[in-house]
């Protein structure tokens, strides 16, 4: 149980001492460097779901199959079997 109280107290401490060296960084800035900080930021972030993309992009596929799915789902009446994804029109058939 002192692990516990003891882990809480260094914890606390270890998130006090950053919160107060890191403190309020946007109000101490005008709305123009908070402009700039924020396109900046949007950059990066813009930047990196591009990398990731271009890293892995069967995240890609995958938003693209759900959405398809939603798309039949809502279109499908009550009561309807889902598709199965196999298309409508007859398979012919061999003949011998």
């Amino acid at each position: 149980m002192i692990y516990v109280f003891w882990t809480a107290v260094v914890a606390a401490t270890v998130y006090g001492i950053a919160k107060a060296i890191s403190g309020e960084r946007y109000s101490k800035m005008s709305e123009e460097e908070f402009e700039a900080e924020a396109k900046r930021s949007s950059m990066i972030g813009a930047g990196v779901a591009g990398l990731q993309k271009v890293i892995d992009p069967s995240h890609r596929v995958e938003y693209v199959e759900e959405q398809q799915q939603r798309i039949e789902a809502d279109d499908a009446e009550s009561g309807d079997r889902p598709k199965t994804g196999e298309s409508e029109a007859p398979k012919p058939q061999d003949e011998h």
